[in-house]
C-alpha cells in the first residue's frame, strides 16, 4: 500500500512556504532597519550602487566613487552591479538604496529556494529541506550583509542555484556549470575553487569514480562553460587596459591594506584590513590617483608595496598569519563596543558551526563524494585567501560556512534514519 503523499512534495508548495515565509520575515527586518538609509561613501556597497546606476542610465560600466569616474572600471566584479541595474531599471524612480536591498532580500530568498531544493536533491526529506531553507534565508548574518546591500548574498544564490541545478539531473549540468561561472564574478577568489576541485578530483578515489561515469566531452564542455564568464570577463578588461589577465584592480589595495604594520601590529586591526591610508608613512590615495593615470597603475603600485612589506617583515609573518586565522574563525564581534545585535548575528553564527560539527559524524561518510569533494575545495580555497589576504567573518560565513547547511540537514536525515531502524546509503 502506497503512502499518501507529503503535502511538501509537491514543488509548488515547498518553494512557496519557504519564499513566502521568508520575504515576510525579511521584509520586515527592512522595515525596522531603514530601506531607504544611506550607504557610507566611498564604500563597497556605493561602489556597486554607482556601477549599477551606470549601467542602467547608459552611461556604460564606471564607477562614480573611483579617482578615474570617466573611464571604463574594472575595480569591482560585474555580476551583482549588472543585477542591481536591471532592478534599477525596473524601478526608475524609487530611491537607490531601497532598490539595492530589496534585490538583495530577493536573492537571499532565492538562495534560500535554492538550499532548500539542493536539500531534497540530497534525499533529506522535505520538512527538513524546508527547515534547511529557512535556515539560510532567515540567518541572521546573511540578513545583516543584504540589507547593507553588499555583494555576497548574489554570490550565495548564484552558486546554490547551480548546485540546485547540478544535482537534478545530468541534463541541467551544462547550465549548472555556466551559473556557476558567475560565481568568480561576484567573489573573484571562488575561481580558485575551481581549480582545487578539478585537483582533488583526481586525488580522491570516490569522487573520480563518479566523475568517470560521465564521458570526457560532457566534462570537457563543462569545464569549459565554467571558465567561460571570467575569460569573457578578462578579455573585457584586456581591451580596456592592455593586460591579460585582470580580474580586479583592487588586489594590490586589498594585498597592501592586508599585509602591513598597522594590521601585524595593532591588536584591534590585527590580522583584518585596513584602508592604504591608515597604514603609517603611507601617501593618501587620491594624491596617489593624481599621479597615476588608471586604476591599474595604482592597483600595481599598492601590490609592489605589499611585496616589498613581506619580505621586509617575514619574521612578523607568522604571528599576522595567526591574527588572520583568529579573525576568520572568531564567532563574536570584534569591536571596543559592538551593539547587541552584532552579537546576536554572530552567535548565529557559532551555532551553525556547531550543528556542523555535531552532525560531522552523521554527514560525512555518507554525503555524496562530489559535493565533498567541492566543499574541501572551498576550504582550501578560503584558507589561502585567508592566509594571503586577511581573516573576515564575512568571508567566512558568505564563502565557506553557508554550503555547510545541507550538512547539517542531511546529518539530521542520516540520525533520525538510524534512529528509527531504516537502512542508510551514502548519496549519489
Amino acid at each position: 500500500m502506497n503512502k499518501k503523499p507529503v503535502l511538501l512534495d509537491r514543488p509548488l508548495i515547498f518553494y512557496g512556504v519557504i519564499g513566502i515565509v521568508g520575504f515576510a520575515a525579511l521584509l520586515a527586518m527592512g522595515a525596522v532597519s531603514g530601506f531607504a538609509k544611506p550607504f557610507p561613501p566611498a564604500s563597497d556597497q556605493a561602489q556597486y550602487l554607482g556601477i549599477g546606476e551606470s549601467i542602467a542610465q547608459g552611461k556604460g560600466y564606471k564607477d562614480p566613487e573611483s579617482n578615474w569616474p570617466n573611464l571604463p572600471a574594472y575595480d569591482r566584479m560585474p555580476v551583482w552591479p549588472a543585477i542591481l541595474s536591471a532592478a534599477l531599471a525596473i524601478a526608475p524612480h524609487a530611491r537607490p538604496e531601497t532598490v539595492s536591498r530589496l534585490t538583495n532580500i530577493l536573492c537571499l530568498v532565492l538562495a534560500g529556494i535554492s538550499f532548500g531544493a539542493f536539500c531534497r536533491h540530497l534525499g533529506i526529506r522535505p520538512v527538513l529541506s524546508l527547515i534547511g531553507g529557512l535556515f539560510l534565508t532567515l540567518s541572521p548574518m546573511l540578513t545583516y550583509y543584504a540589507l547593507e546591500g553588499l555583494s555576497d548574498i548574489s554570490f550565495v544564490c548564484i552558486v546554490g542555484a547551480a548546485l540546485a541545478l547540478a544535482s537534478s539531473g545530468p541534463r541541467y549540468i551544462y547550465p549548472a556549470a555556466l551559473l556557476l561561472g558567475l560565481g568568480p564574478l561576484v567573489r573573484t577568489n571562488f575561481i580558485l575553487v575551481f581549480l582545487l576541485f578539478l585537483g582533488l578530483v583526481f586525488l580522491i578515489p570516490s569522487a573520480r569514480a563518479l566523475v568517470s561515469q560521465w564521458n570526457l566531452r560532457r566534462a570537457m564542455i563543462a569545464c569549459a562553460l565554467a571558465f567561460l564568464p571570467t575569460g569573457l570577463w578578462a578579455i573585457r578588461n584586456f581591451s580596456v587596459t592592455g593586460r591579460f589577465p585582470v580580474l580586479s584592480s583592487l588586489e594590490g589595495e586589498t594585498l597592501y591594506g592586508a599585509n602591513n604594520d598597522a594590521t601585524a601590529n595593532n591588536l584591534k586591526d590585527w590580522g583584518y584590513w585596513v584602508v592604504p591610508d591608515k597604514i603609517p608613512g603611507e601617501t593618501p590615495k587620491n594624491d596617489l590617483a593624481n599621479r597615476f593615470s588608471s586604476a591599474l597603475e595604482l592597483n600595481d603600485y599598492y601590490h609592489d608595496k605589499a611585496v616589498a612589506w613581506i619580505r621586509g617583515h617575514l619574521t612578523a609573518m607568522p604571528r599576522l598569519v595567526v591574527g588572520k586565522m583568529v579573525r576568520a574563525a572568531t564567532p563574536v564581534p570584534w569591536a571596543d563596543f559592538p551593539a547587541r545585535l552584532e552579537f546576536a548575528a554572530f552567535f548565529s553564527r557559532f551555532v551553525a558551526d556547531a550543528l556542523i560539527l555535531i552532525s560531522l559524524p552523521f554527514w560525512w561518510p555518507r554525503i555524496n563524494r562530489l559535493y565533498l569533494t567541492f566543499l574541501a575545495a572551498i576550504a582550501i580555497g578560503h584558507l589561502i585567501t585567508t592566509v594571503v589576504f586577511y581573516g573576515s567573518p564575512r568571508f567566512g560565513c558568505c564563502f565557506f560556512e553557508v554550503f555547510f547547511i545541507p550538512c547539517i540537514f542531511f546529518g539530521m536525515e542520516q540520525w533520525l534514519a538510524l534512529r528509527a531502524g531504516k537502512p542508510v546509503r551514502a548519496t549519489t
